[in-house]
């Protein structure tokens, strides 16, 4: 590696912090790339909705009468909800479809409850005023309908809202997921709207898995998922890549696969960077992830996936909602054996919340086998980090923790990510 920087810039949680290199230290720097923004954002939807992939246009798709539903993502993400609608309304409109006949889910996968305010930022306040627009749900069975089985037998179960309708179209950004290898295509629907059972079996796929899933072309939770996909129905996408500013670099529509594996080789532009040799020291702010630990977590993915075994990773991450919505889940990266009491769980037909964080867990406790993880926060505290077996410091010792672990090192390799949410670093072959 060579030396990159002196100082480097830390973003986190709207403030700016600056990492210091001391002189001899051996250091790279990466983020995602800086590629141009698209110059015209609303052109560059319309010709992804004029030309899309491996499908007709949605005007084609669509009959008069029929019952629509748009799944759009949370305000964990950027996605520029408001500009897509802005395009794609008008031609479902165009085509016969009354507004009354629409309806925007919110998928919130096991997320919270988006609020009133949250919903009219992400679909804008003309939408929001003049359409249905709701949160999914996957608690209240009432609001839920069953549309077959997984492959473990769980029943699939799916928000009646979007199942009443004749055509489902997806919304999302394209961006690494420690899970699925990339968000976006058929993620938004499966398990985006599904019951807690399904969603928690999800996750319980990647307590299982072999290796890091993040960044994975074709990623077998992925596959399996779009398998499924097809048997439930979803019949477009409108997905965006993003800069590393959350600017429209590119979008895609068309055919929940074939246009979602378009959309990654656009995503691989912005986040891809590659790597020479192993860093024993990686210092990782989770920016753009903000929210909480559930979300800010996932920037460890990338990380893990380089690091020298034995190595140190420090991350940085706001988690201005603290840890999230599942308090328990540092509980369960710290198990000896997570791996074999979650086959345990899954073997007695166990699912719902409890499942759902162990998954999680245990895939995120993998990480601590082989490296030590420090995490600098201010929205979490000492004692909630410590039970997942990582150290703790505060936002103003990130210096310090920073010193700390190069120092446990004769010959400190240093790797630097200032975009961890959103970089894919990965080894060059040889």
């Amino acid at each position: 590696m060579t030396v990159i920087s002196r100082g480097v810039k830390i973003q986190c949680g709207g403030r700016e912090y600056e990492l210091k290199i001391p002189e001899g230290i051996s250091a790279r720097v990466i983020e995602t790339n800086h590629v141009e923004k698209a110059k015209d954002p609303r052109k560059t939807i319309k010709d992804a909705l004029d030309h899309p992939v491996g499908s007709l246009p949605i005007e084609k798709i669509i009959k008069p009468g029929q019952k629509v539903c748009i799944i759009s993502d949370d305000n964990t993400r950027f996605t520029p909800v408001e500009m897509i609608l802005q395009e794609l309304l008008p031609r479902l409109e165009g085509a016969g479809i009354a507004k009354e006949d629409i309806v925007i889910v919110m998928a919130l996968g096991s997320h919270r409850y988006m609020t009133k305010e949250e919903m009219v930022k992400k679909v804008g306040r003309f939408v929001f005023d003049h359409y249905r627009v709701i949160n999914s749900e996957f608690h209240d069975q009432a609001k839920l309908v069953a549309v077959g089985k997984s492959s473990l037998g769980t029943p699939i179960r799916v928000i009646k809202d979007a199942m009443e309708a004749d055509v489902r179209i997806g919304l999302g950004t394209i961006a690494p997921h420690g899970c699925m290898g990339w968000s976006g295509g058929a993620k938004i629907l499966y398990p985006g709207i599904t019951s807690e059972d399904i969603v928690s079996e999800f996750h319980a796929m990647q307590g299982f898995a072999d290796g890091i899933l993040f960044g994975m072309d074709e990623c077998p939770i992925r596959l399996a998922v779009e398998e499924w996909t097809e048997k439930i129905g979803l019949h477009y996408i409108v997905n965006v890549v993003l800069t590393a500013e959350m600017e429209l670099y590119r979008a895609v529509a068309g055919h929940y696969v074939k246009a979602h594996r378009t959309g990654v080789e656009y995503a691989k532009e912005v986040c891809g960077s590659e790597l020479s040799e192993k860093p024993n020291v990686i210092f990782v702010s989770s920016y753009p992830l903000e929210t909480d630990w559930w979300q800010c977590g996932k920037a460890l993915y990338g990380s893990a996936a380089v690091i020298e075994e034995g190595g140190m990773i420090l991350v940085m991450a706001p988690c201005t909602e603290g840890i999230g919505p599942h308090k328990d889940v540092n509980q369960y990266v710290a198990m000896e054996e997570g791996e074999k009491e979650l086959k345990a769980k899954m073997d007695a037909g166990e699912t719902g919340e409890e499942l759902l964080t162990m998954a999680v867990g245990v895939s995120t406790g993998k990480i601590n086998k082989y490296s030590k993880v420090a995490v600098i926060s201010d929205g979490v505290n000492k004692e909630e980090m410590e039970a997942g077996g990582y150290l703790w410091y505060s936002e103003k010792d990130m210096q310090k923790a920073f010193d700390e672990a190069i120092a446990k090192y004769p010959d400190p390799k240093v790797l630097v990510i200032t975009t961890g949410g959103e970089t894919v670093p990965y080894l060059k072959c040889t």
